[in-house]
């Protein structure tokens, strides 16, 4: 294979499914209106589906997928086997590819994640617990930036007219990959960040509750 051909491969558009989990909803009706519009199908957690739901935007709820059973809702969502292999596997290893379609994986090329700042739902020690640390959001968002190569991954609604602008033409440039892909990490470390400063303020109430 020469060089060309093979930018052209890691380059091109593949149109499967759109995964969608928003904290910050600015613009994500328009926005997955004009994903659909492209012909991708998109999948949904329960908080983002409504607000797609009441625009009349159908979508695929992201416990159909995962199939996770409906237990624990507050400790695990979006975290499964299926949908990170969704997000992870090698679009060029064919053996990859294959597995994939054995285990009906369905092939998510893009990942729409932000998640709640800590500041907004950490109010006092007690908030600072296991479901307003978000797991699943930032555990998408990094898989989908190390596969940045064949999925594209956003956190911000300041970034979507750029992605539908992209997402028109017939291949998307490895440095737009790669720039989303560093802001997606760069927004998981702030979070972590954010984490480790609230564990060393409430460090005396969580001794308390150990």
């Amino acid at each position: 294979m020469d060089k060309d051909q093979s930018i052209k491969i890691k380059n091109k558009i593949n149109k499967g499914f759109v995964l969608v989990s928003v904290f910050d909803k600015r613009g994500i009706v328009n926005f997955t209106k004009k994903i659909k519009a492209l012909g991708y199908e998109v999948i949904s957690t329960e908080g983002t589906g409504r607000k797609l739901a009441k625009s009349g935007i159908t979508f695929i709820p992201a416990r159909k997928v995962s199939k996770n059973p409906n237990k624990l809702k507050d400790c695990v969502k979006t975290i499964s086997f299926r949908i990170e292999a969704g997000i992870l596997f090698n679009r060029l290893d064919q053996k990859q590819v294959k597995e994939a379609k054995e285990l009906s994986i369905k092939p998510i090329d893009i990942v729409i994640c932000n998640f709640p700042p800590l500041k907004k739902v950490v109010k006092n020690p007690e908030d600072f617990n296991i479901k307003n640390i978000d797991v699943g959001g930032p555990l998408m968002v990094r898989a989908a930036a190390t596969n940045f190569r064949h999925v594209l991954v956003v956190v911000d609604p300041d970034d979507y007219d750029d992605v539908i602008d992209n997402l028109s033409k017939k291949a998307i440039p490895y440095e737009f990959r790669k720039y989303l892909a560093i802001k997606a990490f760069s927004y998981t470390c702030f979070y972590d960040q954010q984490i480790i400063q609230y564990l060393r303020k409430y460090e005396n109430f969580l001794k308390r509750q150990h």
